[in-house]
């Protein structure tokens, strides 16, 4: 029996962020991040014309995901289809000059959409895209275009323990996804309160710390991976390697363009 429940190294839980609107105070948090050494992708509204300064930008998001959130940060459902699509093509073009990478996620601003916004922003060639709807629980997404965080950070502390200290904990879902603003951290507690979130989460050995895309990218490159009938030969014929587990105990490595047999 195989199952796709590990991740790169053989780790059996992620943890992700994802924070909205390119504020300032991203800065601040970015730096937060590299020091306790967690990923977070950054959802940011804008466009070419709004002369922004793509240099700083460039620089305060580097090591971490840069992503969509609309042009002008309009209710998805609210808007006719043809405005879903400009805004998301101008900000996604306006991001990539920044990125210097295609920029294919997204955070619906306000957490406003319905089927009509999912299909406007896959013809825009958007992958995956948050929600706000919290679930309080550690799932992985059904659909990533409706990617449920589990929770905003003013609610992480006691989640973020139960998911640190429960190491069997990946049975019932192995992914904690915390997101919010950095504009709400307004005053020195509220800093205070997002590093002690981080000094928990920090350096525990089989959590895999990673961006937005990244848990995309690995999620469907598990899924592409070709396995024989007897489960004893294996085939992946991209670029990242993929570990997988067999018989709920033996974790195999599935090296990017190798073929592997088992006895």
């Amino acid at each position: 029996m195989i199952e796709f429940n590990v991740f790169p190294g053989g780790k059996k839980r992620v943890v992700t962020f994802s924070y909205d609107d390119g504020h300032a105070n991203d800065e601040r948090l970015v730096n937060l991040f590299n020091q306790y050494g967690v990923k977070g992708t950054f959802h940011v509204h804008g466009t070419l014309e709004d002369g922004k300064d793509m240099t700083m930008l460039q620089k305060r998001y580097q090591g971490h995901e840069i992503s969509c959130h609309t042009a002008r940060h309009g209710w998805g459902v609210r808007m006719p289809y043809q405005s879903v699509v400009e805004e998301t093509l101008s900000n996604r073009s306006f991001l990539e000059k920044v990125a210097e990478y295609p920029v294919i996620g997204m955070s619906y601003p306000y957490g406003s959409y319905n089927e009509a916004v999912i299909e406007a922003m896959r013809a825009c060639g958007i992958v995956y895209a948050r929600t706000t709807k919290s679930t309080m629980k550690f799932w992985m997404p059904e659909s990533f275009m409706e990617w449920h965080p589990t929770c905003h950070h003013n609610d992480a502390q006691e989640l973020t323990e139960k998911f640190v200290e429960n190491s069997t904990l990946y049975r019932g879902g192995p992914l904690l996804y915390i997101w919010g603003h950095s504009y709400e951290f307004r005053t020195e507690e509220d800093w205070g309160m997002m590093e002690r979130l981080l000094n928990k989460l920090a350096e525990v050995d089989d959590i895999w710390y990673a961006t937005n895309f990244e848990i995309y990218q690995y999620v469907n490159a598990q899924k592409a991976l070709i396995i024989s009938a007897d489960e004893c030969c294996f085939y992946y014929p991209t670029s990242i390697s993929v570990w997988i587990q067999k018989n709920k105990k033996e974790i195999i490595c599935v090296p990017a363009g190798e073929r592997i047999g088992l006895n």
